[in-house]
């Protein structure tokens, strides 16, 4: 097992990230010293019969006062009803201030417990158990939470940063193959931003990555996990709020989130963000920022994971681009987009900014032009 640990100047929170395999007992001992009132596990359905279940009742052995609550799984149940019938079943329950929340379980898991953690009674600490692929490599770890409205995704939430982490890389020998896969394109998108070197290992590994099986797969998702964390960790400590640098994080995620709804999340997630990655990739292409080179090769490596690289058909470019004027990053009603300049490096424009604005007409064209490429 391997820890680090970090400050959060924002609201003076100190994060403490355990990396390991076969992590229940460390995690039991941190609860134990913690010694809240109260603990609640937040699941969804699925993992509460794969994990949660088992852990509530290691928890309650172990003298924890402890109680779970489930809901159905998928992107569509991250929403106001949902939140709303979480709180409800807190307050049942008598949960204080002193009480704390256990995400236990993949990226719509850690949102929306993270979202109810950030707002019952004013805030009250979380703690994230992440148990699938892409909330491993990305959405535990920064604080940001939030749930799906009918007008866009992840466009109600707060920032609410967990006080531990524990990334169990047991848990994804349960997941199926292709949430698995969907979730190391977050892992790959934080090498293609910041880290050259880290994109050519993933590259080099992919094939014992993809396997999940042999004596060195075990070796070198722990290298990658915490290579990807040290990525996440310094940007995140950089900027927080995402006032400005955090936003490198979005790459692929104007485009990719707009299709992920538009899809009526029959995608997953990290599906979109591929696709999405391809689009802006050649956006930054057609623009001179990137040659093509580096936009191929952003679409080779998507192409081995065996995920899509087209917009589906039945989506539009006018409905990709009314959905991207509501994108957090909009601004006056005009989506912004992060590009990078070269594979490891984001390209930054006037001002310092990394993100670029372009007119409707240009970009409508652009995204038309791609849905040709072959």
């Amino acid at each position: 097992m391997e820890k680090i640990e970090f400050d959060l100047k924002e609201k003076d929170v100190h994060c403490t990230i355990f990396s390991g395999n076969l992590l229940e007992k460390e995690i039991l001992d941190y609860l134990k010293k913690m010694g809240s009132s109260k603990y609640v596990i937040i699941t969804d359905s699925k993992v509460n019969e794969l994990h949660a279940q088992s852990f509530l009742s290691k928890m309650k052995g172990a003298g924890l006062n402890c109680f779970l609550i489930s809901f159905p799984e998928g992107e569509k149940n991250k929403n106001r009803q949902t939140k709303a019938m979480l709180e409800d079943k807190m307050f049942e329950e008598k949960c204080g201030r002193d009480s704390c929340i256990i995400a236990f379980g993949g990226g719509v898991t850690g949102d929306m417990a993270g979202f109810v953690a950030g707002t019952y009674m004013r805030g009250i600490p979380i703690i994230q158990i992440p148990t699938t692929t892409i909330a491993i490599a990305d959405s535990s770890i920064g604080g940001k939470t939030a749930i799906d409205v009918p007008a866009g995704k992840n466009l109600i939430g707060v920032f609410h940063q967990p006080i531990a982490i524990f990334m169990d890389t047991n848990y994804l020998k349960t997941l199926d193959k292709r949430n698995y896969v969907s979730g190391l394109i977050e892992i790959i998108k934080h090498g293609l931003i910041m880290d050259k070197e880290f994109y050519e290992f993933l590259k080099e590994n992919i094939a014992t990555i993809l396997s999940r099986k042999g004596k060195d797969y075990e070796r070198i998702m722990e290298k990658l996990m915490m290579n990807n964390l040290k990525i996440k960790r310094d940007i995140v400590l950089a900027d927080e709020k995402e006032k400005a640098l955090r936003k490198i994080l979005n790459y692929g995620h104007t485009v990719g989130h707009a299709i992920e709804k538009l899809s009526d999340f029959s995608l997953l997630h990290g599906e979109a963000i591929a696709i999405g990655i391809c689009v802006e990739a050649f956006i930054a292409y057609k623009k001179g920022i990137l040659t093509k080179e580096d936009y191929l090769e952003q679409k080779q490596i998507i192409n081995t994971l065996g995920l899509e690289t087209q917009i589906p058909q039945h989506i539009s470019t006018d409905k990709i681009f009314d959905l991207m004027r509501i994108d957090k990053k909009a601004r006056n009603s005009m989506p912004e987009i992060v590009l990078l300049k070269s594979i490891g490096n984001y390209a930054l424009f006037e001002n310092e900014k990394v993100t670029k604005r372009f007119d409707e007409d240009e970009m409508k064209k652009i995204i038309d032009e791609y849905r040709e490429e072959k």
